[in-house]
């Protein structure tokens, strides 16, 4: 029965996986047609865009001598100089252009037109192609679960087995680097670091290996998250980048000791935010920082459940204010990164809504801290945070001037936040304090 479930899986894998590498070469053979087809047609376009018109011109008739030739004989100690004949000033002069030439309109190159979308190309390579990566994947993991489930191998086995099979599908996605071969390339890799990030948490949550531990763990899986940020750069494909981000945002998640630790989580975040920013501002991949905002949201809204609370709040200074840091120094972060785009020529308005976001969910933060009735009776803690908010916004609608409309949104939302802290916790004793921010 083990044998023959192996031959199942061997013949289900061999099932998905052939027929997409035999469309993947048939319309590479094929596109490979039709490129030069598109090749030859272009250039019979330009030859004849750059063939010259031609124009008749009639030149005016040389003058003819009519003078007679006279020859005498001269002593040959005395050579015979006989003068140039003088030409006419009209005579020197170069014809004149045509009329037909001086009306003639400059040659003009036609312009290329963009190529549509080869949905054929997609459907029968690129998604085929995923979509084999993707069955290769839940091959190996359904191999796996039935070892596991039959005792078939070792854990140690297994887990050496699963880390050579992600090594090996990435150094084969990197030998097979070249044109024809880029989408299986991108696929191979995409899945080998799909399978080392599954390994390397069954590692940790599954086996409780010894070496295992918290730290070795988090340096792992940060490293195979490097090696896919670097292999999407080498590779030029977005999908291993992604793929990279979302190993990187989930690891913390993955290996939550359900401990407060908001210097190391955000630290780390913060480092791979600065990596992603850094590879799209490279790569001119603009839905990167998208992605990047949305994980960084994701993990701020998530800490701020779990641990910063009314029911596990304590008053402590040192705690809102690393609260007030996460979401200040994420904004922050964001903001310089839409400024440097900027000075360098690469602004994009993804990058600049990413920026604009991350500072919405600092200002709604800022409500949120209204909760806190020990925090609502420190107006100069709350309002300075709010101070920092709106200056931000403020230096982002200065750097790009579309944007003043963000800081009038920002002012509203300050009046919102004044007027409600004023309603409910003003006294006597903070009358100045208030009076001063307003």
């Amino acid at each position: 029965m083990e044998f023959l479930g192996f031959l199942v899986i061997g013949f289900v894998i061999a099932i998905l996986i052939l027929p997409f590498v035999a469309l993947a070469k048939a319309n590479r053979a094929k596109r490979g047609v039709e490129d030069i087809a598109k090749r030859l047609s272009s250039l019979e376009n330009e030859l004849c865009n750059l063939r010259p018109q031609t124009v008749s011109v009639v030149l005016p008739a040389a003058p003819v001598a009519t003078a007679e030739t006279r020859v005498e004989l001269v002593p040959p100690s005395e050579p015979a100089i006989t003068p140039a004949p003088a030409v006419s000033k009209a005579e020197s002069q170069p014809p004149p252009i045509p009329q037909e030439l001086l009306a003639a309109k400059p040659l003009q190159l036609a312009k290329p037109t963009k190529p549509p979308i080869n949905w054929e190309q997609f459907m029968g390579a690129k998604l085929f192609a995923w979509i084999g990566g993707f069955a290769l994947f839940l091959g190996i993991a359904f191999f796996v679960k039935y070892s596991f489930e039959h005792n078939l191998i070792p854990p140690e086995l297994r887990i050496a087995i699963g880390f050579i099979v992600g090594a090996g599908l990435i150094v084969g996605g990197l030998l097979l680097k070249r044109k024809e071969n880029a989408v299986t390339a991108q696929t191979l890799c995409a899945t080998g670091i799909l399978v080392l990030y599954a390994v390397t948490f069954a590692c940790r949550g599954y086996y409780h290996f010894a070496f295992f531990s918290l730290f070795p763990t988090f340096l792992l899986m940060t490293l195979i998250t490097a090696v896919a940020f670097l292999l999407s750069v080498r590779l030029n494909a977005i999908v291993v980048a992604v793929l990279g981000i979302a190993g990187g945002f989930l690891t913390p998640v993955l290996l939550s000791t359900n401990q407060d630790n908001p210097l190391g989580l955000f630290g780390y975040i913060a480092l791979l935010d600065i990596a992603l920013l850094a590879l799209a501002q490279r790569q001119r991949w603009n839905s990167l920082p998208i992605l990047g905002a949305i994980g960084t949201v994701l993990m701020q809204i998530a800490w701020v459940g779990a641990f910063f609370v009314p029911e596990k709040y304590f008053a402590s200074s040192n705690r809102v204010l690393i609260f007030m840091g996460v979401f200040v120094g994420f904004q922050a972060l964001f903001l310089a990164a839409a400024a440097w785009a900027k000075r360098t020529g690469k602004a994009n308005t993804t990058l600049f809504g990413c920026a604009i976001g991350l500072a919405a969910v600092a200002m709604l933060s800022a409500f949120y801290l209204l909760s806190f009735q020990a925090l609502a009776r420190q107006p100069a803690l709350l309002f300075t945070y709010l101070f920092v908010i709106d200056l931000g916004l403020l230096a982002l609608s200065l750097t790009e001037r579309r944007l003043v409309v963000v800081q009038v949104l920002a002012g509203v939302a300050a009046f919102i936040f004044l007027g409600a802290w004023t309603g409910s916790y003003l006294t006597i004793g903070h009358v100045y304090t208030a009076l001063g921010f307003y």
